[in-house]
């Protein structure tokens, strides 16, 4: 019996890692955002990430990797997010951090 238990736990825990996403999110403001941006992020300011959050996703095993100017921002953002039970946030920091490793749009 414990063995069976085991084994449907262990392939839950699989199961759940496989459908999680990852996200690219500026919390920056949307005129910052027109300007340039990661290719394929979502633009949710600061002031509305605890509101606007599910609009990206509602499962809180997806991967969020948040970005702003300076890092300061996404850094709130992340304790926010945490806050809220999501479990994989990453304060990608400031625009110039991601732009070394990230596809940008440029306006």
């Amino acid at each position: 019996m414990m063995k069976k238990l085991l084994l449907a736990s262990t392939l839950l825990i699989a199961s759940t890692s496989l459908y999680a996403a990852e996200h690219w999110i500026d919390v920056r403001d949307a005129s910052q955002f027109q300007e340039n941006h990661v290719s394929g992020a979502v633009n949710i300011p600061l002031s509305q990430i605890d509101h606007r959050i599910s609009e990206v996703t509602q499962n809180k095993n997806d991967t969020l990797h948040l970005y702003c100017n300076t890092g300061n921002n996404s850094s709130k953002a992340e304790v926010m997010l945490k806050d809220m039970g999501y479990t994989h946030v990453v304060n990608e920091g400031g625009l110039k951090d991601v732009e070394k490793t990230q596809t940008m749009i440029k306006k």
